[in-house]
């Protein structure tokens, strides 16, 4: 009797999804994950839909705070959403009191 080794057929593996093998991006000046925003759908300024959204929450914030000044902070690199700036009128607050 002869004894060969038979060499294992070599199997092709499936490739994977590209969304899920890509690392994590994250913007130059807000340093915030674009990859995860991008998941997630956040707002860009680049959609109409999303900036009447956030000027939507702004004007609603305005009118149940009446001394408050709400403004969406964009990012200018990545465009998605930073944060909701509020200034409050000290003044105005004081003559409510």
């Amino acid at each position: 009797m002869s004894t060969t080794t038979a060499k294992p057929k070599k199997v092709k593996k499936r490739a994977r999804n590209s969304r899920e093998s890509t690392a994590d991006k994250y913007c130059d000046s807000c340093n915030q994950n674009i990859t995860e925003y991008e998941k997630r759908d956040m707002l860009r300024v680049t959609n109409r839909y999303d900036k009447k959204l956030a000027k939507g929450y702004c004007k609603e914030h305005e009118l149940s705070h009446s001394d408050h000044k709400c403004k969406p902070i964009w990012c200018g690199d990545c465009k998605y959403l930073i944060k909701y700036e509020v200034t409050v009128n000290w003044k105005k607050k004081a003559q409510n009191w």
